[in-house]
């Protein structure tokens, strides 16, 4: 007689600005239908559930946890929540949370670790109001134009503005530092390929195929542009040496913030130099996302993804 496989309680949240939610349930709606293993139950966070999901747990409702709470600002705080109270959860750990999703912080450790970034300069509320000329200097002589100002909160392409017009660096750089606080201003690679690579594994962490992301071209203005991505390619438009130093440069940024279970790197391709952009500590399983894409290209659905992660937690 053959027995069934017990199936995995999944513990969904949903948490985070309201703006999040269509993107949340979209993800919610895939995971249900491609996690055959594992039963899914939504406790929203919003709406104050963390003590049901708590008390779910301890009366042993629940094995597992994922964040479904695409967003800013609270990532960090639901992975303390769950490790302050010991509950399993798939994700990269309140510590590289905190790291990752700050631009900032996670270039600095990128650098100590030797790993290559592109050049930038920070500018916060502090800083900028304080020494204003000494800042555009700054950027003139470390960066030139066109240069990128990004919102430094977040693993995301949001908050992104191209400027190639000195005149206007300033004026912009009020409005940004004011609407984000704090920002970072970078070296344009202009006409680079980019790829993300998705990363796997506590110890030995693995690196799965990369993905290519074709874009549409950047709008050059003076307000934010959310980047869109055209379509995606795998096998990446890359030699066989180029993807095995992508792969190499993706597992030690995973290591560098010390990644548990998963992370995802996006990076620069440009005259066969890589520059690391970022490693998101909270990449999206959609079906059609570069993490799913990644996995299915190395013979693994979704299904058989989490159980992979699954067995890394237990």
């Amino acid at each position: 007689m053959i027995m069934k496989r017990q199936k995995i309680n999944l513990a969904v949240i949903f948490y985070g600005n309201h703006g999040q939610l269509p993107a949340n349930r979209r993800q919610f709606s895939d995971l249900k239908k491609n996690l055959s293993d594992f039963i899914l139950m939504k406790y929203d966070f919003n709406k104050g559930e963390r003590r049901k999901l708590l008390d779910d747990f301890k009366k042993e409702k629940i094995d597992v946890v994922l964040k479904n709470s695409y967003g800013r600002d609270h990532e960090t705080d639901l992975e303390e929540f769950l490790e302050l109270n010991r509950i399993p959860f798939f994700g990269s750990g309140a510590k590289a949370t905190f790291f990752g999703t700050s631009k900032a912080l996670a270039k600095k450790i990128f650098r100590r670790a030797n790993l290559p970034v592109a050049e930038d300069v920070y500018v916060d509320k502090i800083i900028w109001n304080k020494s204003k000329n000494k800042i555009i200097e700054k950027i003139k002589e470390k960066i030139g134009l066109p240069c990128l100002i990004k919102d430094s909160a977040g693993t995301d392409s949001r908050g992104i503005y191209i400027l190639k017009n000195i005149n206007r660096l300033k004026s912009l750089l009020d409005r940004a530092v004011k609407k984000h606080g704090g920002v970072i201003v970078e070296q344009y690679i202009k006409n680079a390929y980019e790829v993300t690579c998705l990363v796997v594994g506590d110890k030995k962490p693995v690196a799965y195929e990369p993905v290519g992301l074709i874009k549409r071209e950047m709008i050059i203005a003076s307000r934010m542009k959310d980047r869109g991505i055209k379509q995606t390619e795998i096998p990446a438009s890359l030699s066989e040496n180029m993807i095995k130093q992508v792969k190499k440069l993706s597992v030690s940024a995973h290591r560098s913030l010390d990644c548990k279970t998963f992370s995802r790197a996006d990076i620069l391709v440009k005259d066969k130099k890589l520059y690391l952009i970022e490693v998101d500590v909270h990449p999206g399983f959609r079906s059609v996302s570069p993490t799913s894409r990644s996995a299915a290209y190395a013979g693994q659905n979704l299904n058989q993804l989490f159980l992979k992660f699954y067995k890394l937690i237990k």
